[in-house]
């Protein structure tokens, strides 16, 4: 087997024991010495790309439950619109004639008066489905279609979907009312 380098050098006499150790000190001291602080260097970088990561995971979890925030509030928004529409323009439905309609496949019933029955016939009513409550409620076509533009959940029905003119719309309302024969202009 061969010798090793320091032993090769101590029998040819170039170098004496002492100085064999001195030197692979150093040399162990000059290899340590990097590795260490390649090492600490290292470390460090991995912490810092490991917090930014952490930091980056927790602004895209931050951004999403926002995004979720909003959207949840837009929608009790829109519904708080629906039932404020609702409320405030529905047409009574109390009467003895039974109006029949479907929703979702089933045919569903409203008890109406003879002119309520009339305007949803002519299509100048809609019946629109109250989520709040579970019932249905009457409103005139625009408002309709204001629902309908917030949740096409809530709408449920027009009878005659053709748009009426504002002229048309005034005709009918006063059509129960006759004007008199006698009267000159």
């Amino acid at each position: 087997m061969a010798l090793s380098l320091k032993d090769q050098l101590k029998a040819a006499g170039l170098v004496d024991e002492k100085k064999a150790k001195q030197l692979e000190r150093a040399k162990r001291k000059e290899t340590k010495q990097p590795q260490k602080k390649s090492e600490k260097k290292n470390a460090q970088q991995e912490a810092e790309q490991s917090r930014r990561q952490v930091q980056r995971e927790k602004a895209e979890r931050d951004r999403k439950l926002n995004e979720e925030r909003n959207r949840d509030g837009e929608w009790r928004a829109k519904m708080a619109q629906i039932r404020q529409l609702i409320e405030s323009n529905a047409v009574s439905n109390k009467g003895e004639l039974k109006y029949n309609f479907t929703h979702g496949g089933k045919v569903k019933q409203l008890w109406v008066d003879k002119r309520t029955r009339e305007q949803l016939s002519a299509g100048t009513l809609a019946i629109v489905e109250s989520k709040a409550d579970g019932h249905y409620a009457m409103v005139p076509v625009d408002v309709a279609h204001k629902i309908q533009e917030r949740s096409a959940d809530h709408f449920v029905t027009i009878a005659n979907p053709k748009q009426l003119s504002k002229l048309e719309l005034e005709e009918q309302a006063y059509a129960d009312f006759a004007i008199p024969d006698d009267l000159d202009w």
